[in-house]
Protein backbone atom coordinates (compact mmCIF):
# COMPACT_ATOMS: atom_id res chain seq x y z
CA UNK A 1 0.00 0.00 0.00
CA UNK A 2 1.35 3.81 -0.88
CA UNK A 3 0.93 5.98 2.38
CA UNK A 4 -0.26 9.59 1.13
CA UNK A 5 0.00 12.33 3.59
CA UNK A 6 -1.75 15.66 3.01
CA UNK A 7 0.18 18.52 5.06
CA UNK A 8 -0.49 22.33 5.11
CA UNK A 9 -1.94 24.89 7.68
CA UNK A 10 -5.59 24.66 8.65
CA UNK A 11 -7.70 26.44 6.53
CA UNK A 12 -6.02 26.22 3.18
CA UNK A 13 -7.07 23.31 1.64
CA UNK A 14 -5.99 20.33 3.31
CA UNK A 15 -9.22 18.79 3.81
CA UNK A 16 -10.46 19.51 0.11
CA UNK A 17 -7.35 17.86 -1.07
CA UNK A 18 -7.57 14.37 1.25
CA UNK A 19 -11.46 14.12 0.01
CA UNK A 20 -10.43 14.52 -4.08
CA UNK A 21 -7.84 12.28 -2.94
CA UNK A 22 -10.31 9.65 -1.22
CA UNK A 23 -12.90 9.85 -4.08
CA UNK A 24 -10.38 8.21 -6.13
CA UNK A 25 -11.48 4.09 -5.96
CA UNK A 26 -7.64 3.26 -6.09
CA UNK A 27 -6.94 5.25 -2.80
CA UNK A 28 -8.59 4.58 1.03
CA UNK A 29 -10.15 7.36 3.46
CA UNK A 30 -10.81 7.50 7.36
CA UNK A 31 -14.02 9.01 6.53
CA UNK A 32 -16.98 10.86 8.59
CA UNK A 33 -19.59 12.79 6.81
CA UNK A 34 -19.04 14.97 10.48
CA UNK A 35 -16.05 15.94 9.74
CA UNK A 36 -17.02 16.69 6.61
CA UNK A 37 -15.14 14.29 4.93
CA UNK A 38 -11.20 12.95 5.44
CA UNK A 39 -10.92 12.14 9.05
CA UNK A 40 -7.68 13.84 10.90
CA UNK A 41 -5.64 11.01 12.88
CA UNK A 42 -3.52 13.47 14.43
CA UNK A 43 -1.35 10.11 15.08
CA UNK A 44 1.86 11.21 15.30
CA UNK A 45 1.26 14.63 17.35
CA UNK A 46 -1.14 13.49 19.89
CA UNK A 47 -1.16 9.34 20.13
CA UNK A 48 2.52 9.15 19.31
CA UNK A 49 3.82 11.19 21.94
CA UNK A 50 0.92 11.17 24.77
CA UNK A 51 1.64 8.03 26.17
CA UNK A 52 6.03 7.72 26.26
CA UNK A 53 8.39 5.65 24.56
CA UNK A 54 7.50 2.37 22.68
CA UNK A 55 9.81 0.53 24.97
CA UNK A 56 7.43 0.72 27.93
CA UNK A 57 4.78 -1.62 27.80
CA UNK A 58 2.77 0.88 29.81
CA UNK A 59 2.85 3.44 27.50
CA UNK A 60 1.55 0.77 24.57
CA UNK A 61 -0.95 -0.31 26.86
CA UNK A 62 -2.58 3.40 27.77
CA UNK A 63 -1.80 4.19 23.85
CA UNK A 64 -3.84 1.47 22.95
CA UNK A 65 -6.70 1.61 24.78
CA UNK A 66 -7.03 5.41 23.77
CA UNK A 67 -6.41 4.78 20.06
CA UNK A 68 -8.86 2.04 19.38
CA UNK A 69 -11.86 4.55 21.51
CA UNK A 70 -10.72 7.53 19.39
CA UNK A 71 -13.09 8.55 16.52
CA UNK A 72 -10.76 7.39 14.42
CA UNK A 73 -10.10 3.98 15.65
CA UNK A 74 -13.64 3.69 15.71
CA UNK A 75 -13.92 4.88 11.67
CA UNK A 76 -11.54 2.03 11.00
CA UNK A 77 -13.92 -0.28 12.42
CA UNK A 78 -10.58 -1.69 15.31
CA UNK A 79 -11.36 -3.91 18.24
CA UNK A 80 -9.55 -3.89 21.72
CA UNK A 81 -8.42 -7.92 20.33
CA UNK A 82 -7.19 -5.77 16.76
CA UNK A 83 -5.45 -3.29 17.67
CA UNK A 84 -3.95 -5.15 20.48
CA UNK A 85 -2.39 -7.55 18.07
CA UNK A 86 -1.27 -4.81 16.03
CA UNK A 87 0.94 -3.61 19.11
CA UNK A 88 1.77 -6.55 20.08
CA UNK A 89 3.58 -7.37 16.52
CA UNK A 90 4.75 -3.73 15.88
CA UNK A 91 8.06 -2.50 16.72
CA UNK A 92 7.13 1.28 16.99
CA UNK A 93 3.97 3.36 17.09
CA UNK A 94 4.33 4.18 12.86
CA UNK A 95 4.36 0.50 12.39
CA UNK A 96 1.08 0.35 14.39
CA UNK A 97 -0.33 3.46 11.72
CA UNK A 98 1.14 1.57 8.95
CA UNK A 99 -0.54 -2.22 9.93
CA UNK A 100 -4.09 -0.37 10.49
CA UNK A 101 -4.36 2.15 7.31
CA UNK A 102 -2.79 -0.73 5.16
CA UNK A 103 -5.70 -3.33 6.71
CA UNK A 104 -8.53 -0.35 6.00
CA UNK A 105 -7.04 -0.13 2.23
CA UNK A 106 -7.41 -3.60 1.47
CA UNK A 107 -10.69 -3.79 2.89
CA UNK A 108 -11.68 -0.71 0.55
CA UNK A 109 -9.55 -2.38 -2.56
CA UNK A 110 -7.27 -0.16 -2.90
CA UNK A 111 -4.06 0.44 -3.63
CA UNK A 112 -2.61 3.61 -1.11
CA UNK A 113 -4.10 5.29 1.70
CA UNK A 114 -4.70 9.53 2.57
CA UNK A 115 -4.09 10.54 5.75
CA UNK A 116 -4.52 14.41 6.72
CA UNK A 117 -3.40 16.03 9.96
CA UNK A 118 -2.45 19.77 9.56
CA UNK A 119 -0.71 18.72 12.93
CA UNK A 120 1.72 16.81 11.45
CA UNK A 121 3.01 19.35 8.60
CA UNK A 122 6.17 20.39 10.75
CA UNK A 123 6.77 16.27 11.22
CA UNK A 124 7.62 16.16 8.05
CA UNK A 125 10.90 14.67 8.52
CA UNK A 126 10.31 12.03 11.30
CA UNK A 127 7.19 10.85 9.17
CA UNK A 128 9.51 10.62 5.97
CA UNK A 129 11.70 8.64 8.04
CA UNK A 130 8.87 6.08 9.22
CA UNK A 131 7.43 6.00 5.74
CA UNK A 132 10.33 5.95 3.35
CA UNK A 133 7.98 4.81 0.72
CA UNK A 134 5.40 7.91 1.32
CA UNK A 135 4.44 10.43 -1.13
CA UNK A 136 3.11 13.72 0.22
CA UNK A 137 0.89 16.30 -1.26
CA UNK A 138 1.64 20.03 0.18
CA UNK A 139 -1.22 22.66 0.07
CA UNK A 140 -0.78 26.24 0.37
CA UNK A 141 -3.08 29.11 0.46
CA UNK A 142 -2.80 32.72 -0.26
CA UNK A 143 -2.30 34.63 3.18
CA UNK A 144 -5.30 37.05 2.45
CA UNK A 145 -7.61 33.64 1.98
CA UNK A 146 -6.36 32.02 4.81
CA UNK A 147 -6.90 34.54 7.00
CA UNK A 148 -10.34 35.42 5.89
CA UNK A 149 -11.49 32.12 6.20
CA UNK A 150 -10.59 32.08 9.59
CA UNK A 151 -11.74 34.77 10.70
CA UNK A 152 -14.83 34.12 9.24
CA UNK A 153 -15.01 29.95 9.43
CA UNK A 154 -16.65 27.46 11.57
CA UNK A 155 -19.44 30.61 11.75
CA UNK A 156 -17.13 32.55 13.71
CA UNK A 157 -17.94 35.72 14.70
CA UNK A 158 -14.69 38.08 14.12
CA UNK A 159 -13.04 39.78 16.87
CA UNK A 160 -12.50 44.08 16.42
CA UNK A 161 -9.92 46.33 17.05
CA UNK A 162 -6.48 45.38 18.03
CA UNK A 163 -7.78 41.89 18.99
CA UNK A 164 -8.35 41.32 14.84
CA UNK A 165 -5.01 43.15 14.19
CA UNK A 166 -3.20 40.84 16.58
CA UNK A 167 -5.16 37.68 14.82
CA UNK A 168 -4.65 39.16 11.76
CA UNK A 169 -0.72 39.50 12.34
CA UNK A 170 -0.34 36.16 13.73
CA UNK A 171 -2.43 34.26 11.33
CA UNK A 172 0.28 36.12 8.23
CA UNK A 173 3.56 35.77 10.09
CA UNK A 174 2.61 31.72 10.24
CA UNK A 175 0.99 31.21 7.15
CA UNK A 176 4.15 32.68 5.47
CA UNK A 177 6.82 30.61 7.74
CA UNK A 178 4.57 27.27 7.27
CA UNK A 179 4.39 28.63 3.18
CA UNK A 180 8.38 28.81 3.05
CA UNK A 181 8.67 25.54 4.73
CA UNK A 182 6.63 24.04 2.48
CA UNK A 183 8.38 25.27 -0.82
CA UNK A 184 11.64 24.03 0.98
CA UNK A 185 10.43 20.19 1.05
CA UNK A 186 8.88 20.48 -1.93
CA UNK A 187 12.15 20.05 -3.01
CA UNK A 188 12.04 16.23 -2.32
CA UNK A 189 11.22 13.83 -4.73
CA UNK A 190 8.40 12.54 -2.63
CA UNK A 191 7.06 15.85 -2.14
CA UNK A 192 4.19 17.28 -4.65
CA UNK A 193 3.58 21.52 -4.08
CA UNK A 194 0.68 22.71 -4.84
CA UNK A 195 -2.01 25.89 -4.12
CA UNK A 196 -5.43 26.30 -2.92
CA UNK A 197 -6.09 28.73 -6.02
CA UNK A 198 -4.19 26.31 -8.52
CA UNK A 199 -6.70 23.90 -7.50
CA UNK A 200 -9.74 26.13 -7.18
CA UNK A 201 -8.28 26.90 -11.46
CA UNK A 202 -7.66 23.59 -12.27
CA UNK A 203 -8.95 22.22 -15.76
CA UNK A 204 -8.11 18.64 -14.49
CA UNK A 205 -4.03 19.24 -15.88
CA UNK A 206 -2.85 19.32 -12.39
CA UNK A 207 -5.05 16.30 -10.88
CA UNK A 208 -4.05 14.05 -13.38
CA UNK A 209 -0.36 15.11 -12.62
CA UNK A 210 -1.11 14.77 -9.14
CA UNK A 211 -2.66 10.80 -9.89
CA UNK A 212 0.61 10.04 -12.10
CA UNK A 213 3.07 11.70 -9.22
CA UNK A 214 1.04 9.48 -6.87
CA UNK A 215 1.13 6.25 -8.97
CA UNK A 216 -2.18 5.65 -8.53
CA UNK A 217 -4.94 4.82 -11.18
CA UNK A 218 -8.01 7.03 -11.41
CA UNK A 219 -9.12 10.06 -13.28
CA UNK A 220 -9.16 13.51 -12.78
CA UNK A 221 -12.79 13.66 -13.12
CA UNK A 222 -13.40 10.61 -10.38
CA UNK A 223 -11.32 13.28 -7.88
CA UNK A 224 -14.67 15.22 -6.52
CA UNK A 225 -15.64 15.40 -2.74
CA UNK A 226 -18.48 13.67 -1.48
CA UNK A 227 -18.89 15.90 1.31
CA UNK A 228 -20.33 19.43 1.84
CA UNK A 229 -17.06 21.85 1.66
CA UNK A 230 -16.26 23.50 4.99
CA UNK A 231 -15.80 26.92 3.28
CA UNK A 232 -16.76 30.57 4.74
CA UNK A 233 -16.63 32.03 1.07
CA UNK A 234 -20.16 33.76 1.28
CA UNK A 235 -19.23 35.54 4.20
CA UNK A 236 -15.74 36.39 3.12
CA UNK A 237 -17.14 37.61 -0.24
CA UNK A 238 -18.96 40.29 2.21
CA UNK A 239 -16.92 40.94 4.73
CA UNK A 240 -12.78 41.73 2.56
CA UNK A 241 -9.91 42.94 4.72
CA UNK A 242 -10.36 46.97 5.18
CA UNK A 243 -6.92 49.22 4.80
CA UNK A 244 -5.77 48.83 8.12
CA UNK A 245 -6.46 44.84 8.23
CA UNK A 246 -3.85 44.88 4.77
CA UNK A 247 -1.76 46.85 6.39
CA UNK A 248 -1.24 44.52 9.09
CA UNK A 249 -1.05 41.69 6.78
CA UNK A 250 1.83 42.88 4.82
CA UNK A 251 3.91 43.84 7.16
CA UNK A 252 3.39 40.69 9.40
CA UNK A 253 4.09 38.78 5.89
CA UNK A 254 7.45 40.86 5.61
CA UNK A 255 8.06 39.68 9.45
CA UNK A 256 7.46 36.13 8.13
CA UNK A 257 9.82 36.32 5.62
CA UNK A 258 12.61 37.87 7.64
CA UNK A 259 12.16 35.52 10.36
CA UNK A 260 14.84 32.22 10.52
CA UNK A 261 12.49 28.64 9.71
CA UNK A 262 14.18 27.03 12.37
CA UNK A 263 12.59 29.99 14.24
CA UNK A 264 9.09 28.22 13.86
CA UNK A 265 10.67 24.53 14.60
CA UNK A 266 11.55 26.01 17.67
CA UNK A 267 8.20 27.51 18.53
CA UNK A 268 6.09 25.03 18.10
CA UNK A 269 9.02 22.83 20.39
CA UNK A 270 8.45 25.31 22.93
CA UNK A 271 4.48 25.11 22.41
CA UNK A 272 4.29 21.94 22.72
CA UNK A 273 6.28 21.80 25.92
CA UNK A 274 4.56 24.57 27.72
CA UNK A 275 0.80 23.19 26.67
CA UNK A 276 1.54 19.58 26.56
CA UNK A 277 -1.04 17.49 24.70
CA UNK A 278 -3.66 20.00 23.66
CA UNK A 279 -6.80 17.18 22.58
CA UNK A 280 -9.08 18.38 20.09
CA UNK A 281 -12.43 18.10 21.70
CA UNK A 282 -13.73 16.03 18.59
CA UNK A 283 -11.18 13.33 19.27
CA UNK A 284 -13.61 11.06 21.33
CA UNK A 285 -16.50 12.25 20.75
CA UNK A 286 -18.61 8.78 19.47
CA UNK A 287 -17.17 7.48 22.56
CA UNK A 288 -16.68 9.99 25.54
CA UNK A 289 -13.76 8.35 25.89
CA UNK A 290 -10.52 10.87 27.37
CA UNK A 291 -6.70 9.60 28.78
CA UNK A 292 -7.19 11.88 32.14
CA UNK A 293 -10.56 10.79 33.19
CA UNK A 294 -10.80 6.80 32.20
CA UNK A 295 -8.71 4.01 33.23
CA UNK A 296 -10.01 1.18 30.95
CA UNK A 297 -6.86 -1.69 30.15
CA UNK A 298 -6.47 -3.54 27.09
CA UNK A 299 -5.04 -6.80 27.77
CA UNK A 300 -2.09 -7.50 25.54
CA UNK A 301 -2.48 -11.12 23.29
CA UNK A 302 -0.50 -13.96 25.20
CA UNK A 303 2.87 -14.98 23.85
CA UNK A 304 2.87 -17.15 21.28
Amino acid sequence: MTPIFVLGLQRSGTTWMANQLAALPSVAGVEAADHRGVHESIFFSHFARAFGPWSDLEARVRFAQAFVLSDYGQLLGLTPETLALAVHEASSYADVFRHVMDAHARVKGASAWVEKSPHHTLMFAQIARAFPDARFVLVHRRTEGMILSRLHGFDRTPAKGLRRWADIARGAVVNTLYGRFLRRIARRSECFFLTYEDLHADDGALRRSLIGFLGVSGAPEQMESRYEANTSFAKVAKRPLGTVDRVVMFAAIGAGYLMPLWLLLLVQRWRDGRRGIDWPDWCWKRTGYHPARHKVRLKPPAAA
